[in-house]
Formats: C-alpha cells, structure tokens, sequence
C-alpha cells in the first residue's frame, strides 16, 4: 500500500529529492512529476520506490511491485520448516530454481519462492533429490527463456517504437504496467499447452524406447542444419532486421518437421532436431534446406544428420551419434543435406520393406517416397578416430 501519511504531490516531491541529482529541463521535471504520480497512484509502497530511485531504477521499482508483490519473506529456515526438509536441500534447489539463496538470518525469498520450492519437495519423495534437481534445472532454463523472450518482445514491439516516437517516462510506465498486468496469463498458457506436449512426449519416447530396457539410451536420428555464412551476412544488417530473419528461421524450421519429427533447440544461426526414424529426418531436413531456399531474408542453408544410439536426458540429447551429426553439418555444400553411413543403411532397408509391403497390398494405392544417397569420398572429423564417409540426401528420380 502507497504509504497514506503523504499527500501525493508531497510524496513526488520526496521522491524527486530522492533522485538526487539536477533534474535538467523544466519538461524533464514535469515528465519525472508525472511518472512518479503515476507509480505512486498505481499503489507501488512509497519507501519500496524510493529505495528503487535511489538505486538508479526507477520503471524497475514498478516491475518488483507487480512481480513479488508486498507478501511475506521468508528465510531458509522456516521455508525448510514449512515444506519439510532439510536447510541444505532447500538451498541446493534454491540453486537448482535459480532463486538468490538468502544471506544466514537474511529473509528474502517470497511466498512464490515458497510455493516453488513445496511443489518441488512434494515431487522429491516419487522421483528422488538428484532427479528433481535435474528437472529443476531444466524447469529454469526454459521459463527462462519464455521470460526472455516475453521481455525482448516487450522491449522491441512496444518500448523502442515509444522512445522513438519521443513518448514521456509516465508514458513508459503505463505501457509497462498495462503489459505486466498480461503476465498471469503466461502460467494458464502453459496449463493449456502441458498436457498435450506431454502425451506427445509419452508416444514419442514409447517408439523410440522401442524394447530396449532403459529410457536412458534411445535409437533416433540426429540432425543439424545452420545458415551458411551467417557471421558475415549479420554484419551487414540492423540488429531488428537479425532478430525478424532469426524469428522466421526458427518458424520455418517448427514448420518442416516430418512425422513425430521434434525440434530439440536453436543455437542463433542453428537448429537441432531428431525424429524415431531415418526417413523423418531426412524429410525434415530437406523441407528446412527448401524451405530456407525460398526466403530472402536468409542466406543458404545446409544439414547433416546421423542416426545411432544416444542419451535422452531432460529434453536434450547426447553422444557420439549427435557429435557426428554436429561434425556431418560443415561438409556439406550449401543447400545440401548429408547423412552418415548408419542412417543411410536404415533409410534404405525402410524403403525396401515399404515397397515390399506395397506390393503385397496391390489393392491399396500405397505411395512410398523414395530418397536417394550417394557417398561421397571420406573425411576426417574432429573427435573421429575413423575417416567417416559422408552421404548426400537427394530426392529419388
């Protein structure tokens, strides 16, 4: 609550003596005036903005007072209390969660830090510490991302244009404050979303688990594809125009996915995608490379994948099958697509059976598509004690 022994004005006036420094213009005074009337009236305790002026901050004394709110804190030990476990666990998913461990006797950590950490306590007792911990981590990094991004589309979609256009610090903060108030419905977008990509991670990893005894190894194809040149071509656009070129890259490549083909992540000018089988990969390979081809905001593109044994953990994937299709990536000429010897072998031996089971079903009009691969001469890879020959991915004449 905005502390109600202070009239408004005479809390503005506090809180331009706060700043601390010459104001400048008599319209930069006036703008300042009306942005803090502004956080003052939209209830940001007075103290708490003061204390963010004096930071330097100002907008960001808002942003805390919308994001944490005025509810309790709370320190490492009554939330160890309050969830059941030790001091120690709760600061290692602390950690784990990103959230800045309290200083010892310090109490800073919010009621959403503690229902965070309760939730993860809950889990701990089905799955085990070091396994709740990995998935804390992986928990972090993407709402990291989402909240990036959810920044980053602020900033360009919203405050730049405003700046630009010479909008006023009042300005800022109520644009800033209408867009903060949309954040809640950031968590019902992921309640929304969850349960479907979870049934689609289920019957994914069941084919590529297949009959093998752990989940932690799967048979899968591996593949990277990156923009050719793209060191040289970002140095001669905006960093707006990188940014929209990037965005519809990483669109183009959701919208190549063959089959239960998935995008596992972008690397900038580089995606990373696997699929159960051979031929989703290289579908999926071959949309993207044509794909890129027709858009001219992007230079060329080119792919390499590998299909073999690798480690599925927490979303990602490891292993000498995915450093090859890592490696298999620069040897190919732009626009093209390569493989390894291992994927070739079993695209192949899958058309085979599809044409075969074709022709024993002469009443079903059954369409296999073919592709075709050709070797090219070995090379020498890092990290390959082997040469390793290279296929070229063609579509079948």
């Amino acid at each position: 609550m905005a502390d109600e022994s202070l009239h408004p004005d005479d809390g503005v006036e506090e809180l331009l003596r706060a700043r601390g420094t010459e104001v400048g213009p008599v319209d930069d005074e006036a703008d300042l005036r009306a942005m803090y009337r502004y956080l003052l009236g939209a209830g940001v305790p007075f103290e708490q903005l003061r204390a963010a002026i004096e930071r330097g901050d100002q907008i960001p004394g808002l942003i805390e007072y919308r994001l944490l709110g005025e509810g309790g804190r709370h320190g490492v030990a009554e939330v160890a209390a309050s969830v059941g476990l030790g001091p120690e666990a709760v600061v290692e998913l602390l950690c784990a969660l990103g959230i800045a461990v309290p200083a010892p006797g310090a109490a800073t950590l919010t009621d959403s830090d503690l229902a965070a950490v309760r939730t993860f306590a809950q889990v701990r007792a089905l799955f085990g510490h070091e396994a709740v911990l990995r998935f804390a981590r992986v928990v972090r990094a993407s709402i990291s991302r989402v909240a990036e991004a959810a920044v980053a589309m602020f900033g360009i979609s919203v405050e730049d244009p405003l700046r630009q256009r010479g909008g006023t610090r009042a300005e800022l903060a109520a644009v800033t404050d209408r867009a903060l108030n949309t954040l809640p419905l950031v968590p019902e977008l992921f309640a929304a979303l969850f349960q479907g990509q979870a049934l689609d991670a289920i019957r994914r990893m069941a084919i590529l688990h297949g009959a093998d005894s752990t989940y932690e190894t799967v048979t899968a194809s591996v593949g990277f594809a990156d923009l050719v040149g793209s060191t040289v071509w970002s140095q001669h656009r905006a960093p707006r125009e990188i940014a929209d070129a990037l965005g519809e890259f990483e669109r183009l490549a959701q919208a190549a996915l063959s089959g239960r083909a998935r995008l596992v992540k972008t690397i900038g000018d580089e995606v990373m995608f696997f699929a159960p089988t051979p031929g989703e990969a290289c579908r999926t390979a071959l949309n993207l490379v044509s794909a890129v081809a027709g858009e001219p905001r992007l230079p060329a593109l080119r792919a390499g994948l590998a299909h073999g044994r690798v480690v599925a953990l927490d979303g990602d994937l490891y292993g000498s099958v995915v450093n090859l299709a890592a490696r298999l990536v620069h040897q190919a000429e732009p626009g093209h697509v390569v493989s390894d010897g291992a994927l070739a072998d079993a695209a192949l031996a899958a058309q085979r059976a599809a044409h075969e089971a074709a022709a024993q079903h002469t009443d079903i009009a059954a369409e296999v598509a073919d592709l075709s691969y050709t070797a090219l001469p070995p090379r020498r890879l890092a990290g390959f004690d082997e040469p390793v020959t290279p296929y070229l991915v063609v579509e079948a004449r």
